[in-house]
């Protein structure tokens, strides 16, 4: 019986513990303008292939009052994208935050159809806030910092003053120096880092010893993180060029071999510890993933070897993120999905073609070589209907040139609008009009670009037919 009573008392006892630790952060507020909408933050689970995953999401009602829950247990940065607006909030496990929203302005058409627009970042004010309180800290850290850093992005081309360095720091740093609260702490700490590493400009060695040797790995502090991108961004390059780091080459290039090249990176002081080597090494691979110092292959092979062998699960988790974004262009994977409009308002998606050979192109009416290639690819049309599905992505400015166009011309194949989903210009990675992919029956690319019409498409269709066994 006492046995048993003990076993009740330990059960609830967990049970409390993990409810107190379960307790989710709230973001509320009133924002009449918003009404109706669905307001979603999100946070960055990789700060190297910086990935964007949902981290809560409500619907504001009729009021424009609004509530939603963020799971977290560790102090992270969220935040969300509200018209022409980025916000963005820190957060610190089960706090609650009533939170003001700028009052809603939308996007033009224009910045609604550019991938490319950047929006204005605001930082959200608090109703409950306190000066204590980590975002108020933030916000006066930055109008003391950026002033500093304006002039030594302004000074970037003259001699590096170690001297007036320190003394800057110093300046700014006597406003904060009382501060307990270790975030924010770490926060200033690694914002100096990328202070000096600007100032001394080629001193990144000297920055990466005192910032990152024998210290923790802060995967989700975006201080930590900004500064160590800066400081190893090309690191394989770099390091390549020094006597010990000549073998990288052949780690990679030739071999593929991961075992390899962490023996090669052993030889760098900098890189004492197994934590830090491997997460320089996922840099790196997605750094040089599009260049050309290094094999794909070879990069790709000792990342599949990162992910089976690592034994950090944030490891695997940033290496399974970073291969999706670098494979999702390269043949043998499925490209980037996309649900679009056409002219008659029917919504089509990639995976509707699964079975049939898709040849897929990006175009604008106001290509004139579109326009001219448009010719050859409904002679494709007539003559390969049966097994080839022909896809043209429109990315006319306005959606009525693209319907006027679609009505004054004959073509029997389908034409879509990018208006719907707008960033599919980033996900393929599209740079000039018109651009083309050939996509097999299984979904997956088969050639990455693919050949124009006048490129002798016909040919490496077939070449590819025959290949899989449907010729």
């Amino acid at each position: 019986m006492k046995q048993n009573k003990l076993l009740m008392m330990a059960a609830f006892s967990i049970f409390i513990l993990l409810k107190n630790s379960a307790q989710p952060v709230v973001l509320s507020g009133n924002a009449p303008s918003y009404a109706g909408d669905q307001l979603t933050f999100y946070r960055i689970t990789d700060y190297i292939s910086m990935t964007e995953k949902p981290a809560g999401h409500c619907l504001v009602d009729t009021a424009g009052i609004f509530s939603l829950e963020i799971q977290t247990d560790e102090t992270i940065q969220v935040f969300a994208y509200l018209g022409i607006y980025k916000v963005y909030i820190w957060i610190e496990p089960h706090k609650q935050y009533r939170i003001i929203l700028p009052q809603k302005a939308e996007k033009s058409p224009e910045e609604i159809l550019n991938p490319y627009f950047q929006p204005v970042e605001v930082h959200l004010a608090i109703e409950n806030f306190a000066e204590d309180e980590l975002n108020t800290l933030i916000m006066m850290f930055k109008d003391a910092y950026n002033p500093y850093y304006d002039k030594h992005v302004m000074n970037v081309y003259t001699k590096p003053q170690e001297g007036r360095i320190n003394t800057d720091i110093e300046a700014i740093e006597k406003h904060f120096s009382n501060s307990n609260n270790e975030y924010f702490n770490t926060y200033r700490f690694y914002s100096y880092g990328e202070l000096k590493l600007l100032a001394y400009q080629q001193k990144s060695k000297s920055i990466s010893q005192e910032y990152f040797s024998d210290k923790p790995v802060l995967y989700h502090h975006p201080a930590y993180m900004n500064l160590f991108n800066q400081v190893f961004s090309k690191y394989f390059v770099f390091f390549a060029r020094t006597e010990s780091g000549r073998k990288i080459y052949d780690d990679i290039n030739q071999r593929g071999s991961y075992s390899g090249l962490l023996q090669t990176l052993s030889a760098d002081n900098n890189l004492k510890g197994d934590t830090l080597r491997e997460l320089v090494i996922l840099k790196s691979l997605y750094d040089e993933y599009y260049g050309s110092e290094f094999s794909r292959s070879g990069l790709l092979k000792i990342l599949d070897s990162l992910i089976y062998s690592t034994k950090i699960s944030i490891h695997k988790e940033i290496g399974l993120q970073i291969k999706d974004k670098i494979t999702r262009l390269q043949a043998g994977y499925e490209p980037p999905c996309f649900e679009l409009y056409d002219a008659d308002s029917n919504l089509v998606k990639l995976t509707d073609f699964r079975g049939r050979y898709v040849y897929l192109n990006f175009c604008t009416s106001y290509s004139y070589t579109c326009i001219n290639e448009f010719e050859l690819l409904n002679r494709l049309h007539q003559k390969h209907n049966k097994y080839l599905t022909i896809v043209t992505i429109s990315t006319d400015p306005h959606e009525s040139t693209f319907n006027e166009f679609k009505r004054k011309n004959d073509y029997n194949w389908i034409f879509l609008y990018y208006g719907h989903q707008p960033e599919i210009i980033k996900e393929y990675d599209i740079r000039a009009y018109p651009t083309y992919f050939l996509i097999g029956p299984d979904g997956k690319l088969i050639y990455s670009p693919a050949a124009s019409p006048s490129e002798n498409f016909e040919t490496k269709l077939f070449e590819a037919m025959r290949g899989r066994g449907d010729l």
